[in-house]
């Protein structure tokens, strides 16, 4: 996954309970620590992990409201993750 290029963009108008929903299926991902976006066209698939960065922002300008949620983290490679998992540590008494 590291060192590819992919990326997925919807936009669409909705109800707010469908906007519920879709948030509801987000916060799911991340507690699972498994996140599916898709549509006919195209699936992506990401696995945050590790610290992750959130940046809430909202604003309204006249009748014009506007809320925006990012998310971001970086992804660990295979190599990385096989050397965290070697280490060992072990206090052994002599006697």
């Amino acid at each position: 996954m590291s060192g590819s290029n992919e990326d997925f963009k919807y936009e669409s108008l909705q109800d707010r309970n469908s906007i519920a929903k879709y948030l509801d299926a987000l916060k799911d991902g991340f507690s699972s620590g498994k996140l599916i976006l898709g549509s006919k066209e195209k699936q992506i698939v990401f696995e945050p992990s590790g610290l992750l960065r959130l940046e809430v922002k909202a604003k309204r300008k006249g009748d014009k409201v506007k809320i925006s949620l990012k998310c971001s983290w970086r992804e660990q490679s295979q190599t990385k993750e096989q050397k965290g998992e070697s280490l060992v540590i072990e206090s052994k008494k002599q006697g």
